[in-house]
């Protein structure tokens, strides 16, 4: 079997910069595979939000091995000056960034006026202007339906003349399943049980064999809630005020569980919140209380030690590659991530 990789969400929201660049210094030590730092203007939590590339800029100079991404969307940036920005860490990191994409997020629009439409055709124009950038040092032009560049040169290639870096896509749309498996070279959802993740995998797989790909092309990867404590009851009491978070509800009734929710919590997810609407935040809240414990432990790697490898084989049955953790919801997430770095991990690649 190959490499099961695991990889660290930094706590952002919590940390403050110092905190973040020794977090990553000791995920970079303890052999973890990668850092993902959310791309926010705001976050839901009252924290400050610092800006994920110069934090990966600074990260990137202080650490040796690990993978060092952010996950990001096509509205905020133009995307010749994202191909600058992680071309310019990827030199510093020595060919060590990695890219997540999405379509983006209500707390990192609205307030600013900043357009939200057409995301995955922005996101898409957006790829491929990066990597034609990065191909050549010549000029070149590109006509898009968001984006145009006529006689336009970077002078700034990837670190050692990469023609790209390796691009995730955050989706369970199908044209961003079948963008994968055509295009992509990773998959990173949220909040998925095995069995529904094994679903959408079979659509990439589809497009990645109608694409002469197939899946071992794609780092198959799940950004996932982890409560490690020394057993379930501890772990579930520590990750419970945070059941709003864990579940979408669309994937909650997909996963087969037949929950009344109010009309008035409808719809209501992470990525539609506006920080400073704090009525809709109360709201967002309060639905975790109808999100029972068997669907908050079904959707998360939540319990002991012993608990947690067995529910990350499930995954790894179901095609996972790549585990991406919020570890920082356990009873002791400083204790979680050392038992992550010396026996869990070790378990699964000795």
């Amino acid at each position: 079997m190959s490499k099961i990789k695991f990889g660290l969400v930094p706590p952002m929201p919590g940390a403050d910069c110092d905190g973040l660049i020794d977090f990553s210094i000791k995920a970079d030590k303890l052999n973890f595979d990668s850092l993902w730092f959310p791309d926010h203007l705001a976050f839901i939590a009252p924290s400050p939000a610092f800006e994920a590339w110069t934090i990966a800029a600074a990260v990137a100079k202080v650490t040796k091995n690990i993978t060092i991404g952010t996950t990001s969307d096509p509205h905020r940036n133009h995307p010749a000056v994202f191909a600058q920005r992680l071309a310019t860490v990827d030199h510093i990191s020595k060919g060590r960034v990695a890219l997540g994409l999405g379509v983006g997020e209500s707390m990192n629009t609205d307030a600013y006026g900043i357009p939200w439409d057409n995301p995955f055709q922005r996101m898409t124009e957006s790829m491929d202007i990066m990597k034609l950038l990065w191909s050549t040092k010549d000029s070149v032009n590109y006509d898009g339906e968001f984006f145009k560049l006529k006689d336009a040169s970077l002078l700034l290639n990837l670190y050692k003349d990469k023609k790209t870096l390796p691009f995730y896509f955050a989706t369970h749309t199908d044209k961003g399943l079948d963008l994968i498996g055509r295009a992509g070279d990773g998959w990173m959802p949220l909040d998925l049980t095995p069995n529904l993740y094994n679903e959408y995998l079979s659509k990439i797989e589809v497009s990645a064999k109608n694409s002469g790909r197939n899946l071992n092309q794609i780092d198959t990867t799940i950004w996932i809630f982890t409560s490690l404590g020394s057993n379930e009851d501890e772990a579930y009491k520590s990750l419970e005020p945070f059941r709003y978070v864990c579940i979408m509800q669309e994937q909650l009734k997909k996963a087969g569980y037949d929950i009344d929710i109010p009309d008035e919590y409808k719809g209501l997810n992470y990525f539609n919140i506006t920080p400073t609407d704090d009525a809709r935040k109360e709201k967002f809240r309060d639905l975790g209380k109808y999100f029972p414990r068997e669907a908050i432990i079904d959707f998360t790697i939540t319990g002991s030690k012993k608990d947690c490898i067995k529910k990350i084989e499930k995954y790894i049955e179901k095609g996972v590659k790549h585990f991406v953790l919020f570890h920082y919801f356990s009873p002791d997430p400083d204790l979680a991530m050392e038992i992550y770095a010396n026996e869990i991990i070790p378990y699964f690649n000795s």
